[in-house]
């Protein structure tokens, strides 16, 4: 299989949430191992899969989420609505920090993870078998500028001469600098300047005293920190186009003995993001409950309000195609080895394209559905 380049990155993510589902609701990837694929044909590798793909069901599923973050929130909504329960998935959700859970993950400790793109992406170039089975976040990075700032940020030229701050955990950084390097740009310090600093807040910090120009930080940073003077320049979605940001991660044991239970895990997962794109009412709600956050803040990080755009999209689609370009991106900022090996077999759409097919048999004349599935075709390709 031809492997993705940044342009295709670029390309393949022309659909977001926000835009299938008319924009903010408060403010007025095929994969190897789909089913229903050509790969799976008559070898004895599509035979294999044929089986696993028909077994595992009413296995316990222990899930791995960090800390009390509101970005997971349609499955926040469905374990609160009863979805879980509903669909037969016998979940344990765990409370655990990235590096911890991804370790288990790749110790088949833990069966999914419902955080983190860059950490399952390096497992799997250095040839630990995780699976990115569905989505969490697509987008999410803000491009800040201080008090002073009167500019426009336009195209690559905008950012000659600029010394730009960024979080090293921020995945939008990483597609950012990739695609910046794409448009002939030197981001080492001859046309680009990179500061890494170590929180977002002390990016702010260092933005208000004037020592960069421009600051690569997570969703709603703009948003808290707007009565300093902080102004949202631009977002790094207006230049990439859409990028992955957190994944559902699924390990090696579940994808292979516990198929249709991630199945109804996703099942339940996509009722639980239809009531959060259909009914904020009720989901903020629940989500203020979740993470202790005000509902005006969630409102904006999660919907946007009239005068503030949410830089993430939460979105279950495994955006197949996006991520593996984002896995060739990563490569492009040393973030992994140039050599690494493919990730096609790892990136897959089989878990959800199943869930969202038994979803549209179940609501036939449901136009969200419908439209997710519009996505699903468009964002999972190759």
């Amino acid at each position: 299989m031809t492997s993705l380049t940044r342009r295709t990155f670029i390309k393949a993510a022309g659909m977001t949430a926000a835009a299938a589902f008319g924009g903010s609701m408060l403010a007025g990837c095929s994969g190897n191992a789909n089913p229903s694929s050509s790969a799976s044909s008559t070898s004895s590798a599509a035979a294999e899969a044929e089986t696993f793909m028909n077994e595992g069901k009413g296995q316990h599923l222990v899930v791995g989420r960090r800390g009390k973050l509101f970005k997971i929130a349609p499955t926040v909504i469905a374990e609160k609505m009863g979805f879980f329960q509903e669909e037969g998935c016998d979940v344990e959700f765990q409370q655990v920090e990235l590096a911890e859970g991804f370790a288990s993950l790749a110790a088949n400790n833990l069966d999914m993870m419902l955080m983190g793109t860059v950490q399952s992406l390096e497992y799997i170039s250095k040839g630990t078998p995780l699976y990115i089975i569905g989505g969490t976040v697509l987008n999410g990075t803000e491009i800040l500028a201080g008090p002073n700032w009167t500019e426009k940020l336009e195209g690559p030229d905008s950012f000659k001469g600029k010394n730009i701050s960024f979080f090293r955990a921020e995945t939008g950084q990483m597609a950012f600098r990739s695609w910046l390097k794409d448009q002939g740009l030197d981001i080492d310090g001859g046309d680009v300047t990179f500061t890494p600093i170590d929180s977002e807040q002390a990016q702010v910090e260092a933005l208000l005293k004037g020592e960069n120009d421009l600051a690569l930080v997570n969703n709603a940073f703009g948003y808290i920190n707007r009565d300093r003077g902080v102004q949202v320049a631009g977002l790094v979605k207006d230049f990439t186009g859409d990028y992955p940001c957190c994944r559902q991660n699924a390990s090696d044991a579940a994808y292979h003995d516990k198929f249709l239970s991630l199945v109804d895990f996703e099942t339940a997962l996509l009722r639980g993001y239809q009531v959060f794109r259909e009914q904020p009412d009720v989901a903020i709600p629940m989500l203020v409950e979740y993470s202790e956050q005000s509902p005006e803040y969630i409102e904006a990080a999660l919907y946007g309000t009239s005068d503030y755009e949410a830089a993430m999209q939460l979105l279950p689609d495994p955006c197949r195609d996006a991520t593996l370009a984002f896995y060739e991106s990563l490569k492009d900022v040393d973030q992994l080895d140039a050599n690494a090996p493919s990730a096609d077999d790892y990136v897959v759409d089989s878990v959800y394209s199943r869930a969202l097919t038994s979803l549209m048999d179940r609501e036939p004349d449901s136009q969200f559905w419908k439209d997710l599935d519009e996505i699903y075709k468009k964002q999972n390709v190759h």
